[in-house]
């Protein structure tokens, strides 16, 4: 193992030890902080250290719950389950847990994810199926309507693992969902030099006043979010569907006596007139209107917050106590709860005129669009919401700010990065003030429809500039060398290995593009010898396995020990580590299809582990790590974080959608291919605009004095300028670009190098930081990216550094030269 992989590893452990609290992260002085809340405990199961086997150890966020697979909190499985409040127009179910994706009328998709994809080719398992050994706890969802394949790192997954009660994120707000409640809080953001922390609280608990509530469940689930039931004794139920950027939390109750309590004092109740704004001049329709709108209340809190509280049919409501509100009868019908944000006055006449009407099911569209000269490619993200609204329940129904009234149109926030490509007609007029998100400001948007335009930057298996005859010279020297010292791969799990085999289909791919026959030849030999071993006779020391309980592809180690191989046994970072195998797969397809052919069907269901494009494949969940609101992936498996959901590494993520990408291309699959393309430019984009932004960027998105230009990690409620296997500079840096390949120029800017490269925030710069690392392989991933405006330092730089052992020489000098920047910066 190379040095720099044994300090990350090793760090990682210390983080392990920190569990749980915000303890100091013992590396240049740097903390990394967990908002940890008070009811979170450390399990006692949890080692203070661990047998030093660096390569093979777990990447477990701070928080990370790891008791043992044998002590199981929940044994005992429960089937039943009370029928829903209001059972909406369902498509036919998938084999597995998610539903088949609506289909929008005059929306066309890249392809078919109702259709089993071309990667799924009917073949028997390629690898040994085992039960995992991690049961999953079916008290907390409904295990008839939600099957294996499971989800396994969806943004809400902390609703379905271990006890069911930390808190997911549906922005603005943090929710947690108890047994028999469900608490709802606006978090407080704090920017620090190092960190972007925020509070996790419980403003307001909702439940049945006659406490009736005595189970709640996962009851569905769909592309963009879930939903919640609670049940109990006297038909008493309550439901709720969470989704990201919605105004309003929303809840749907059944014979309860609703009851709101709050941590805080009550101030002041104020009941409010039903007012609607209306488009239309009728008179009668806007009466209409106005008597089809929920009773609204205006909550004044100790703390200084207030809160809209609507409620249909309308609710005279009693302070029974200082912090506790209670319904004055046995109630049907839904109560919706939204916080006024910092301008309560203005706010509250905007809110207003968007009550009573909330989502029921999420879909989305990815839909390639080229203009007829071929001039401009891109892709139309279409989020679409049925609401309760909709006329018949017809899902096809579109609502606007241009074509109906409000009472009837969806209020939601979108994303600075939506904002960025998001045409401005569907922002709200006076807009909502003081909303936000771990990534920055939230915008008020009408409708059910949200829909905005993806550019696809286009890359391929080569560099983006042609090389000169000169420049093939020059690399293939340095081929020769690295091709006799470079391919011994001995790393005997599966991310070190991963990025072993690719480096080799790296030196493949170049030299092919250096005309060089005779080493390409021999590096595809070579490639052919390291699959074999993993993907074929499957004699590896630590063997790939199919888990037939959660739905994927594990590390024979990973499955019977969570601490193992990264964490991957839970389903961490599985895009990161099968993305380099199928790097190494597309490069070999490329070069000889006869070579790959005994490779194929295990690395299609390696594919199909982390990124398969198919709702209705009964092995593999729809796209594992990728959240499409968010626009990135999410690299954190079956483990529980109060921060919720969490992504370290951009650089790999961007790079298991390139390698997907090349390998769809390569076996002629053109539809998957135009979907992962659309895939690996949002993640892209997600990339530079929260792990990369500007630091004029970063001040607009978290805040002073929280000015870097590189983030380590993103949570779903913060964000840390540390990595979990240290705080070094270096390391921040170089995680969120490596491993360098043509795709890497999605992600980096000469803008963004430039203003990296000086000093301009506490951490000095990127210069500084491969000044302090020396000639190590994290000084050169940085000084790689400075080829972008001064490749002739950087060569020199580079070329004297040791490389990481998922890098070359080669590649360096390839990448460097092969850029498009080719000026020398002032």
């Amino acid at each position: 193992m190379h040095i720099i992989d044994f300090f990350r590893s090793t760090l990682v452990l210390l983080a392990l030890a920190t569990h749980g609290s915000a303890a100091p992260f013992d590396k240049a002085g740097k903390k990394l902080w967990m908002s940890t809340p008070e009811h979170t405990i450390p399990p006692a199961g949890v080692p203070t250290s661990y047998p030093l086997n660096p390569s093979r150890r777990a990447q477990p966020p701070s928080g990370v719950h790891l008791p043992s697979p044998k002590d199981h909190p929940y044994p005992n499985e429960q089937d039943g389950h009370a029928d829903f409040i209001r059972k909406p127009d369902q498509h036919p179910r998938a084999p597995g847990f998610q539903e088949r994706a609506p289909v929008i009328k005059g929306v066309r998709s890249a392809l078919d994810p109702n259709a089993q994809s071309p990667l799924n080719e009917g073949n028997p398992l390629a690898f040994k199926s085992k039960g995992h050994p991690y049961i999953p706890n079916t008290q907390l969802f409904d295990s008839s309507a939600i099957k294996t394949p499971l989800p396994t790192n969806r943004w809400w997954l902390n609703l379905m693992i271990e006890h069911g009660t930390d808190p997911i994120h549906p922005y603005p707000y943090v929710v947690r969902c108890l047994t028999n409640s469900s608490t709802v809080g606006m978090p407080k953001f704090t920017a620090e030099a190092e960190h972007v922390t925020s509070t996790q609280p419980s403003d307001w608990t909702i439940s049945d006043a006659q406490n009736r509530l005595t189970q709640r469940r996962v009851t569905q689930t769909d592309a963009l979010g879930v939903e919640v039931t609670w049940t109990g004794s006297g038909n008493a139920q309550m439901q709720s569907r969470f989704y990201k950027g919605m105004a309003f939390q929303t809840f749907e109750m059944q014979s309860m006596v609703p009851q709101l309590s709050t941590i805080h004092a009550i101030l002041k109740v104020e009941k409010l007139g039903r007012t609607v704004l209306s488009a239309r001049e009728n008179v009668a329709e806007v009466t209409q209107d106005v008597a089809n709108m929920p009773a609204v209340t205006k909550l004044t809190l100790n703390d200084g917050s207030q809160w809209l509280v609507a409620a249909k049919p309308a609710i005279d409501w009693t302070q029974t106590s200082t912090g506790k509100l209670q319904g004055n009868y046995t109630f049907s019908g839904f109560v919706q709860l939204a916080h006024l944000g910092d301008k309560p006055d203005s706010n509250i006449n905007v809110l207003q005129r968007y009550v009573g009407t909330y989502p029921t099911e999420g879909a989305v569209t990815y839909a390639q669009v080229q203009t007829s000269d071929g001039t401009e490619r891109a892709a139309n993200i279409v989020f679409f919401y049925k609401t309760n609204t909709a006329a018949n329940g017809d899902s096809n129904t579109i609502y606007n700010a241009q074509s109906v009234s409000p009472t009837v149109q969806l209020l939601t926030f979108a994303l600075p990065h939506q904002m960025d490509l998001m045409n401005s007609t569907s922002v709200v007029s006076g807009g909502l003030s003081g909303y936000r998100s771990s990534k920055g400001p939230l915008t008020a948007i009408a409708g059910n429809i949200i829909s905005y335009k993806q550019p696809l930057q286009q890359v391929g298996f080569a560099g983006p500039r042609a090389l000169g005859s000169n420049e093939k010279a020059q690399i293939q020297r340095q081929l020769l060398k690295d091709a006799a010292t470079s391919t011994n791969i001995t790393a005997e799990d599966p991310y070190f290995f991963g990025k072993g085999v690719a480096k080799v289909a790296r030196l493949l791919q170049i030299a092919q593009e250096v005309e060089d026959s005779a080493s390409a030849a021999s590096l595809s030999a070579r490639l052919v010898s390291l699959l074999k071993p993993w993907l074929v006779s499957q004699t590896n020391s630590d063997p790939l396995v199919y888990d037939k309980t959660w739905g994927g592809i594990v590390s024979t180690l990973g499955l019977s020990d969570p601490s193992m191989d990264f964490g991957q046994g839970r389903y961490n970072d599985h895009h990161f580590h099968y993305g380099y195998f199928l790097y190494a797969g597309a490069v070999l397809a490329s070069y000889d299809i006869s070579l790959f052919a005994p490779f194929r069907e295990p690395l299609n269901q390696l594919l199909r582990d982390y990124a398969n494009p198919s709702y209705v494949d009964s092995q593999f969940p729809f796209m594992r790590h990728f959240d499409p609101y968010d626009g990135h992936s999410w690299a954190a498996g079956l483990f529980t974080f109060a921060d919720g959901r969490n992504q370290e590494s951009s650089g790999e993520a961007i790079n298991a959608y390139y390698s997907a990408y090349l390998y769809a291309k390569a076996l002629g699959f053109q539809d998957v291919a135009s979907f992962y393309e659309i895939i690996l430019n949002m993640e892209a984009h997600s990339g530079r605009r929260y792990w990369h932004p500007m630091r004029a960027q970063s001040e607009e998105l978290y805040g002073k004095p929280f000015i870097h230009n590189t983030v380590g990690i993103v949570w779903a409620s913060k964000v840390d300028h540390v990595t979990f296997f240290g705080a070094n500079d270096e390391y921040v840096y170089g995680i969120q670009m490596l491993p360098f390949t043509p795709a890497t120029s999605l992600l980096l800017t000469p803008d963004w190098v430039r203003e990296a490269w000086s000093p301009g925030s506490s951490s000095g710069g990127m210069k500084a930081a491969a000044q302090a690392a020396g000639t190590n392989g994290w000084a050169q991933f940085l000084y790689s990216a400075y080829g972008m405006v001064d490749r002739n330092t950087a060569l020199d730089k580079a070329l004297t550094c040791t490389p990481d052992d998922g890098n070359t020489n080669t590649n360096v000098l390839h990448w460097i030269l092969t850029n498009e920047q080719l000026t020398v910066a002032a």
